[in-house]
């Protein structure tokens, strides 16, 4: 293979516009630290994540010459499975839940209102809820599964439909900056990358990552806390388990019938490459190495 085409790969560049988002949105802190009094925080935060989260992305694909290594799915062309949307809902909730439940048990806890840009538990007691949900609902979930899923999976769909799931989902659970939170934005990515796939569209993940914020700002922590007080830990966890064991059995039988409708209308051309065969131009990249280590130094 030809250098430029090396350095033009997606294995190399995709990191490298991750790598952007990651500055970015860390000198975006400083800029929220330092608003002016009559500044509205929760419209400068919807600014800045569309500054720094979507406008990189739109960057990067004109730069591209709007041809990703793989069409980006902003709409499904077969149609979505209602059924298999919902039950990967129910998993995400649910083993969201479980996961949270884990750290709370160990003596950890999971704040759900400290993100990239810091700890908002007192700031939205005062805001109205339109600017919630608004700024920390809806603006974050549609940027992040426009570079995530609509850019960064779409470029590594070359590589292999499992490669590319994973490798977004690292880098999903690298940009929120949270070394002990990663498993918590780790398991979202995948669990959202899987349904874009399944899917061929961004709509699902997007509707899911939604739900996933509501529930965050509003419900999951308080609702644990209050159920294992009531009711103990073991009961929980194991209602916890039971029911993330049901809903990624009830999603994976979707799968199942999706796949059957595909193998009858095939919705691509060719078929994908083996991801096994590609782990090594995903992975031992320099660019990604380079983003894993400056993941590894902001949680130092």
């Amino acid at each position: 293979m030809k250098f430029m085409e090396i350095v033009k790969s997606p294995a190399v560049t995709a990191p490298v516009l991750i790598i952007f988002v990651i500055a970015a949105m860390y000198a975006s802190r400083y800029a929220l630290q330092n608003l002016g009094s009559e500044t509205n925080l929760f419209v400068a935060l919807g600014m800045i994540q569309l500054a720094a989260i979507a406008l990189p992305g739109i960057i990067y694909y004109l730069i591209k010459g709007r041809k990703l290594s793989s069409p980006m799915m902003l709409l499904s062309r077969s149609g979505t499975n209602v059924f298999f949307v919902l039950f990967a809902a129910l998993f995400f909730v649910f083993g969201t839940l479980l996961i949270k439940f884990v750290y709370f048990v160990s003596g950890e806890t999971v704040t759900s209102l400290v993100n990239y840009y810091g700890d908002f538990s007192s700031t939205v007691e005062s805001a109205g809820q339109a600017e919630i949900i608004v700024s920390m609902i809806i603006i974050p979930a549609v940027c992040e599964e426009f570079l995530f899923r609509g850019i960064i999976m779409s470029e590594y769909r070359q590589y292999g439909t499992a490669n590319a799931v994973i490798i977004s989902a690292i880098c999903f659970a690298v940009m929120h900056f949270s070394l002990k939170n990663f498993v918590i934005y780790l398991f979202a990515g995948l669990v959202l990358g899987f349904v874009s796939a399944v899917t061929r569209s961004l709509i699902p993940s997007i509707a899911i990552h939604i739900l996933s914020n509501t529930l965050s700002i509003y419900a999951s922590d308080a609702f644990l806390r209050v159920t294992v007080v009531k009711n103990g830990a073991y009961f929980i966890g194991f209602l916890l388990i039971s029911l993330t064991a049901l809903a990624f059995i009830l999603m994976m039988s979707r799968v199942e019938s999706i796949c059957y409708k595909y193998a009858e209308k095939p919705p691509v051309e060719s078929i994908p490459a083996r991801s096994y065969e590609n782990v090594w131009k995903v992975f031992l990249s320099p660019t990604f190495l380079a983003l894993a280590a400056a993941f590894i130094a902001i949680n130092i």
